[in-house]
């Protein structure tokens, strides 16, 4: 876990360093490419990669890795026509020849952490996860003398890192991967892309959404501070929260076995106390001094970003405390309740972004932060209300 939570704070160490050679634009670009990339990379495997930890015989495992690389190439091919018509006919910037590449990169990351996984080879996996940031943070640093694209292409030599690990893989279990194989574990494991690709899209557009409105609406140098106020904001939060997190998940999950709701009900109104007090801590400061901290830290051109960390901290409050508590849910068995959360949140962020984007940044992310205070408070009473009633 402490390998885990490095990889997700390498990026933000460093990222004040970074600043000092690549502005809020350049950030910008990075922040629409790996949307792209992250996005469509779900698209690209269809999600097979979920089946390889579930069958019992290795050579399954194996033909579905060439179920995701046959969907993969198919998918590369037309990304890459796609990227050639968005530069030479629509004018896009040059980086997004990369698309592909990286797409394609990012399924192999993927495919990495579920073989991995399968295997109990946690400890390799967070080295991988470790090395990838350091080679992204590395690269980053060295192709800044190369333009105001060289962060694109630091998260790119990070993707291709991992990408030698995936053609490692998928060199010693070629010899399982067949044909009819690949067409059997297709049709078993089908309620991948049927049924939770769409699903997990809704999910993850919810998450990446306003980075494509605001690079759509606004501009790259907007985009650019946004970027980095959600990257400060969400990455040491995230590692804080996902640890209290997997404490509750472990105990409630032991309690449910034994049938104790009482020691559910405990838990979870004790975690709840323990994120909302670290939450406080946490935000609320960055509320009332957000923007000299940023100015610090990064300096001035940076200005504007820490005037957005002063709206967006107030909501981090509450998502900050609901958002691992929801893993409630799963073990309940109520993972109906969840999927119509997540489809009320991606239709009310939409429509939030959509008027928002007629009116300045800064209104836009105090809608947004009104969004997000008044559906997670939506989302915890949902939990209230089922963990008192079982």
């Amino acid at each position: 876990m402490v390998d885990t939570g490095l990889s997700q704070l390498i990026p933000v160490l460093f990222s004040p360093f970074l600043s000092f050679f690549y502005s809020p634009s350049d950030f910008g670009n990075l922040a629409i490419f790996m949307a792209i990339s992250i996005l469509a990379a779900m698209i690209s495997s269809g999600l097979y990669e979920f089946g390889i930890v579930l069958p019992k015989e290795d050579r399954d495992a194996q033909n579905l890795l060439g179920v995701i690389i046959f969907l993969s190439l198919i998918f590369f091919a037309f990304a890459t026509i796609g990227s050639i018509i968005a530069v030479q006919i629509f004018n896009y910037e040059s980086f997004y020849y990369l698309v592909p590449a990286s797409i394609l990169f990012s399924v192999a990351l993927n495919v990495v952490s579920y073989w991995y996984n399968r295997f109990r080879k946690y400890k390799l996996l967070n080295v991988v996860r470790v090395l990838q940031a350091v080679v992204i943070v590395g690269s980053s640093f060295l192709f800044s003398n190369f333009g105001s694209f060289g962060l694109v292409y630091g998260y790119v030599a990070g993707g291709l890192f991992v990408f030698t690990i995936f053609a490692g893989i998928l060199f010693k279990n070629f010899d399982g991967i067949s044909w009819t194989g690949i067409k059997e574990q297709m049709q078993i494991h089908k309620k991948f892309p049927i049924m939770m690709l769409p699903s997990s899209l809704i999910n993850t557009f919810s998450s990446y959404g306003p980075v494509f409105f605001i690079k759509r609406f606004y501009n790259s140098y907007t985009l650019g501070s946004f970027s980095m106020t959600n990257r400060v904001l969400t990455a040491p939060s995230s590692v804080i929260s996902t640890a209290v997190g997997q404490i509750f998940f472990k105990d409630i999950s032991e309690a449910h076995h034994n049938g104790d709701l009482a020691s559910i009900r405990k838990q979870f109104y004790n975690s709840t106390l323990v994120l909302g007090i670290i939450s406080i801590c946490c935000f609320v400061p960055l509320f009332f001094y957000g923007k000299e901290i940023m100015m610090f830290v990064f300096g001035p051109k940076w200005s504007d970003a820490g005037e957005y960390m002063e709206i967006i901290a107030i909501g981090s409050v509450i998502k900050f405390v609901v958002s691992p508590l929801s893993i409630i849910l799963v073990v309940l068995g109520k993972i109906n309740k969840l999927a119509r959360w997540q489809t009320l949140y991606f239709i009310t962020t939409s429509i939030i972004f959509i008027i928002g984007s007629f009116y300045s940044i800064k209104t836009l992310l105090w809608l947004y932060t009104a969004h997000e205070i008044v559906l997670y408070i939506i989302y915890y009473l949902i939990i209230i209300k089922i963990v008192k009633n079982e």
